[in-house]
C-alpha cells in the first residue's frame, strides 16, 4: 500500500555534497524547507574522496574530463577555460563571498543543517546511495549541488525528485546560468525554475517559475543570484506544500530558443565585470 503524507508530514531528503553546511545557499534553502516540514534529512556525497586519490589517477581523471569537454564544446572553449583559471578563481571567489554576505543578511527560520546528522555516501548514483535514500523512504528528494542523477536515484522518491535551477529552464540549461544570461544580455533567462528531474539536464517538467529583472543597469551576479535564490526558495516550499496535498501539475515552458551552456570562463568573467561597471557608470541615476 502506498504511503500517504499530509503536506507538513512529508518526508523530504536533500541529496547534496559533504560541504553542504558551509554553503550559504544550502543553509538558506534548508532553513525554509525544514521549518515547513517535520522530517527533513540530508544525504551527502563525499567529494573529498577524489582528492585523496594518488596523483596519477587524479591526473588521468582530469585529462578525461577535459577531453570530454573538448569533444562536446570544442577545443577553443576548453582552451579558454584552462588559460583563464586564475581569473576564474579570483573573480568567481570574490563574487561568491559577496553573494554569501547578502544571503546571510536575508531573514530565515532559525533552523540549521547539522552535518553530524547527515548520511554520507561515496558516490552520487552508486548502490550505497540508492540504499541510503531508499532507507529514509522519502516523499520528495531535492538535488542541491550533488551532481547529475541517474534513473536509479531519480525514481526512489514516492512523489518525485526536484531541482531548483538558477535560470529559466529549459530556455537556459547547464552551468553558470546567471553569468550566461548577463553575458548574452538575455534577461528572459534570469530567474529560478523548480522542476522535476529526469534523465536530461534541466529538462524535466516545470512546477514553478520565479523570473527576475535587473533592478538597475549593470546589476552584478551577487545581488541577482541572491534575489533568484530568495524567490526560488519561496516557490520550492510552495511546490512541496502542493505536492504534499496531492496536487499534480506542470507549467508549460516559455517559447523561445533553448540552449545549453557550460563553464563560464575567467576571461568572460573579467570582460563581463568591466562591461557591467561601464553600464553602472553611464546610468543617469545614482545606483545602490
Amino acid at each position: 500500500m502506498e504511503k500517504m503524507s499530509s503536506a507538513s508530514g512529508m518526508m523530504v531528503v536533500f541529496l547534496t555534497n559533504e560541504n553542504f553546511h558551509m554553503s550559504e545557499k544550502f543553509r538558506y534553502v534548508f532553513a525554509h524547507v525544514a521549518a515547513s516540514f517535520r522530517e527533513v534529512h540530508v544525504v551527502a556525497v563525499r567529494r573529498s574522496q577524489a582528492e585523496n586519490k594518488p596523483f596519477l589517477p587524479r591526473l588521468q581523471g582530469k585529462a578525461r574530463e577535459h577531453l570530454w569537454r573538448a569533444r562536446r564544446f570544442g577545443f577553443l572553449h576548453t582552451l579558454e577555460v584552462l588559460t583563464s583559471l586564475p581569473l576564474q578563481l579570483l573573480i568567481g571567489r570574490r563574487n561568491f563571498r559577496e553573494m554569501d554576505e547578502r544571503l546571510r543578511a536575508l531573514g530565515r527560520p532559525t533552523v540549521e543543517p547539522r552535518p553530524e546528522k547527515a548520511v554520507y555516501v561515496e558516490t552520487v548514483n552508486g548502490p550505497e546511495t540508492v540504499e541510503a535514500i531508499s532507507g529514509l523512504e522519502p516523499d520528495v528528494v531535492i538535488q542541491e549541488a550533488a551532481g547529475i542523477l541517474h534513473k536509479q536515484v531519480i525514481e526512489i522518491a514516492r512523489v518525485g525528485t526536484l531541482n531548483l535551477h538558477s535560470g529559466i529552464a529549459p530556455l537556459l540549461r547547464g552551468q553558470d546560468p546567471v553569468y550566461w544570461a548577463l553575458w548574452e544580455r538575455r534577461h528572459e533567462w534570469l530567474g529560478a525554475t523548480v522542476h522535476r528531474i529526469d534523465e536530461g539536464i534541466d529538462t524535466g517538467p516545470v512546477l514553478a517559475y520565479a523570473p527576475v529583472e535587473p533592478r538597475y543597469p549593470g546589476e552584478r551576479f551577487p545581488s541577482l543570484y541572491v534575489r533568484i535564490t530568495e524567490l526560488g526558495t519561496k516557490d520550492l516550499v510552495d511546490v512541496l506544500c502542493r505536492l504534499g496535498r496531492g496536487e499534480r501539475w506542470t507549467i508549460p515552458p516559455p517559447e523561445g530558443e533553448r540552449v545549453y551552456r557550460t563553464i563560464f570562463s575567467g576571461w568572460r568573467l573579467l570582460l563581463l565585470e568591466v562591461r557591467l561597471a561601464l553600464e553602472r557608470r553611464a546610468a543617469p541615476i545614482q545606483l545602490p
